[in-house]
């Protein structure tokens, strides 16, 4: 190299360096008078449609002003190229510290952390170099994620959707399965209040499509918990065991403290609302019965008083076949609750078909019936719906159905026109069965479904021939069995009877007939009219009691009665069974029936008294199953009217002593019952209620078993009192009672103890009824000494004495015979019998004699 070159080399590497220096002092004097201190608010962005970084930037010189540019410096050069996303702010005030927001995430940018770098220029543009920067953290794109759904209402119904982030509602829905309930709904960060216009009970869902900050869309439909109970800063109320508390707080991500505060509770929690949520839920199930207390963000108080539901659920049978529904009780400790009922699977799962819902009586009780299922095993699920407090019975077990069968007990039934047919049909395989009675060309068909419900095997069907076309003439003799009249088919009015004749009977149980019968209808009959009396009060008001006292002989049958007395009239006829049940006596008499009781003996220019015989007036007591009626009245209570028919209105009087009646019976020709009146009749008269004794002056022994005696004309079974006291001046005074009752042939008697009195005592007997109107009957009667009788034995063992003692005279013949003497004295007291006749009678003073002879011969020698 000559030394031009050399030079030259020098000058230019000199120019260069120069150069550079020269740059360097020129840019490092821009940046100190532009942007400095970038401070990246958005520290963490998820990538998003709407990812936006923003960053504040401070503006040191206050004379300049060209612009402040920001942009994400993805490839980390610290230059600004075309790709970059950036955002710019020129209409600051120098000197400040200015926000440039809204920095574009592009979605081709990788998660990772990148440099936001900044720059004051007046020519912002690719080549760009920052001036200084901040970082930034873009994450991958991630939506909200669902938090909660919690109903409550704290005075305004609504469901508290809480997501773990901030969120915008492009729509929310609570439905329950079909009907969107919402009503509106407000945005506070990532917590949605959807208000809605009532407390639901029912499964809710919500559905929901939200948008977080970045703009990723979340969506989805998730269960709504219902919490019936609502408690907020010092409130106070009670749930349930098994319900769920919802506790609100003031703000969201709220801590919660809760204690029990019985001694014995040691139960403690610490919880929180969770983010963006004011509620905190607490179950109750499980818990101890106690008052829960609830600290609230440390400073808010509130508690909760658990209660026992007392809430059962029993199901009626556990074994059951496919042809049988499910059925039990619900229960709880207080009704109008309303319960939800279904039949799970062996996996737990609702089955279709099942679900029923029931509100619970005033007696906090209510029975279901679910639908047959499949063979299988199956619990029964019930739900308070409120509470939400669910309970699960023990295992149905359900088995195939047998084939099924049903049959008449008998294949022909006799009864009479107008009365009630029991039509029994036994079942196999089944509790169900349809019963068929006529046929259409027999001018009267009706078909009844019958269902077994007390599982006996079989169904007795009443059937009242009165009044077939109403549906209210069939019944079942078992309460509990169930029936329902499916049709009736007739040509008879609706006021009618069925004619006499021979009426089809049906049974199936799967579509065609099982078995046939014959229902036999016969002509009704009018058979008689009887009369009978029971004691005055007697209490007959059944038929039971119509029974047992004709069994005891406290009713008995008469053409007499004592005035006072119970009167009861027995009609005998057939086919009136049915009008009894379907209507009563009052409104049958005069349109189906007449009962007249009119005097026969009225006495001259006097028109004849007529009995007023109603429900008012007597007991009407209906045997229909032997065709007896029984109508029962006391002449006491019962009034009488002068008219052709009984009148209230007209004047009225009592029944008197020998009034004469004659009781009839007449079916009426112009009823339903009888094409001609139909009669029967019986007469009675009416007699003063009298006691007798049977002797005016009563002369007994003292002895036991002293018989005092008399006649009534009361009714039999009629209790009395007889009193004997002693009157005059008997000592020591007694008095004696007995209460007797008379007998069916009007006659009393009871026996006395006068053992303890003594001779020629006298005394008053007197006899009274303990109810009634008869007068006292009395009598006098004196005490005699009980009268001994002996027999021939007796009188010969006396002779022999006799004769011994006559012959042997010595001291010891003498100690032999006075022992001699003794021994029929013995024998004779054996045989004594005491007499009701008073005094010392004939043989007494006979061996009185005979021992007063032998003394005075034993002190001759």
């Amino acid at each position: 190299m000559t030394e031009n070159k050399q030079v030259r080399a020098v000058l230019l590497a000199a120019l260069m360096v120069f150069s550079v220096f020269a740059g360097s002092i020129a840019f490092t004097g821009t940046a100190a008078a532009a942007a400095t201190s970038p401070n990246v608010t958005t520290t963490s962005v998820d990538k998003g449609p709407s990812a936006t970084v923003d960053v504040d930037v401070t503006d040191n010189t206050s004379s300049d002003g060209p612009g402040l540019y920001a942009w994400i410096d993805v490839n980390g050069d610290g230059y600004y190229n075309a790709s970059e996303p950036s955002a710019d702010d020129t209409s600051y005030t120098n000197g400040t510290t200015v926000s440039i927001t809204g920095i574009p995430v592009y979605s081709n940018i990788s998660a990772g952390t990148y440099n936001v770098a900044v720059v004051e220029t007046g020519s912002f543009g690719v080549g760009t170099q920052e001036e200084a920067h901040d970082t930034v953290d873009i994450n991958t794109a991630n939506p909200a994620d669902f938090g909660s759904a919690i109903h409550y209402d704290d005075g305004t119904p609504k469901v508290e959707v809480a997501f773990d982030e901030d969120v915008s509602v492009v729509e929310m829905n609570v439905t329950d399965g079909e009907t969107n309930l919402s009503q509106s709904a407000s945005v506070s960060g990532g917590q949605v209040n959807v208000t809605l216009s009532q407390v639901y009970t029912e499964d809710l869902e919500v559905t929901y499509n939200v948008t977080d900050s970045s703009g990723n869309a979340a969506t989805g439909t998730e269960d709504v918990t219902f919490a019936p109970v609502y408690v907020a800063n010092n409130s106070n109320n009670t749930a349930y065991q098994g319900s769920t508390v919802a506790v609100v707080a003031g703000a969201t991500n709220t801590d919660v403290e809760v204690e029990g505060t019985d001694d014995d509770n040691s139960y403690q929690f610490s919880g929180s609302t969770g983010e963006n949520s004011q509620v905190f839920l607490f179950e109750t199930e499980g818990k101890t019965l106690d008052t829960y207390e609830f600290t609230i963000g440390g400073a808010q108080q509130a508690q909760v008083a658990v209660r026992d539901l007392g809430f059962e659920l029993t199901v009626d049978d556990l074994n059951i076949t496919t042809d049988d529904g499910i059925e039990g009780t619900v229960s709880a400790n207080a009704g109008g609750r309303t319960v939800d009922v279904v039949a799970l699977d062996d996996n737990g799962d609702e089955v279709d078909g099942t679900e029923t819902t029931v509100t619970l009586n005033g007696q906090g009780e209510a029975d279901f019936n679910l639908s047959s299922v499949e063979t299988g095993e199956y619990t029964v699920e019930a739900t308070d719906a409120f509470s939400g407090v669910t309970l699960e019975s023990d295992t149905v077990t359900v088995s195939k159905a047998k084939d099924s069968s049903g049959d008449f007990t008998s294949s022909v039934i006799s009864e009479q026109v107008g009365d009630v047919a029991e039509i029994t049909v036994m079942l196999d395989g089944t509790d169900d069965a349809e019963i068929q009675i006529g046929a259409n060309e027999l001018g009267y068909s009706a078909n009844v479904s019958v269902t077994d419900d007390n599982n006996d095997g079989e169904v007795v069907l009443l059937f009242n021939t009165y009044a077939p076309s109403k549906t209210s003439s069939f019944d079942v003799d078992d309460s509990d069995d169930e029936y329902t009249v499916q049709d009736i088919s007739t040509d008879i009015s609706g006021s009618d009877t069925l004619d006499a004749g021979d009426y089809d009977l049906e049974v199936s149980t799967g579509g065609d007939a099982d078995n046939v019968a014959t229902l036999v209808l016969e002509e009704r009959s009018t058979e008689s009219v009887s009369t009978w009396t029971a004691p005055t009060g007697a209490d007959i008001t059944e038929t039971e009691d119509v029974y047992d006292a004709i069994e005891n002989e406290n009713l008995t049958q008469t053409d007499s009665l004592a005035n006072g007395d119970v009167v009861v009239t027995q009609v005998t006829a057939t086919g009136l069974e049915g009008a009894f049940d379907a209507s009563n006596f009052d409104a049958l008499s005069g349109t189906q029936f007449n009962l007249t009781v009119e005097q026969t003996n009225p006495g001259p220019n006097r028109d004849a008294k007529v009995l007023g015989i109603n429900s008012s007036s007597a007991t009407i007591i209906a045997d229909g199953a032997n065709d007896t009626y029984f109508i029962v009245y006391d002449l006491d209570d019962i009034s009488a009217s002068r008219t052709d028919y009984y009148d209230n209105t007209s004047t009225l009087y009592e029944v008197e002593d020998d009034d004469a009646f004659n009781a009839t019976f007449t079916v009426l020709e112009d009823g339903d019952l009888a094409e001609d009146d139909e009669s029967a009749s019986d007469e009675f008269e009416v007699v003063e209620p009298e006691l007798e004794l049977d002797q005016d002056e009563f002369a007994v022994s003292n002895a036991a078993e002293q018989s005092i005696s008399g006649t009534a004309t009361v009714a039999p079974g009629t209790e009395l009192t007889i009193r004997v006291k002693s009157d005059g001046d008997t000592q020591p005074r007694f008095l004696k009672t007995a209460s007797v009752y008379v007998q069916a042939d009007g006659t009393f008697s009871s026996a006395f103890d006068f053992s303890e009195q003594n001779v020629n005592d006298t005394f008053e007997v007197t006899v009274s009824v303990d109810s009634g109107t008869a007068a006292d009957a009395t009598a006098d009667g004196i005490v005699g000494e009980a009268m001994e009788t002996t027999t021939a034995a007796e009188t010969t063992t006396t002779e022999e004495s006799t004769e011994t003692t006559t012959t042997e005279a010595s001291t010891e013949e003498s100690t032999e015979t006075a022992t001699a003497t003794e021994e029929p004295t013995e024998e004779a007291t054996e045989e004594t019998t005491e007499s009701s006749t008073p005094g010392f009678g004939v043989v007494v003073a006979l061996v009185a004699l005979v021992a007063a002879a032998l003394l005075a011969v034993r002190r001759d020698n």
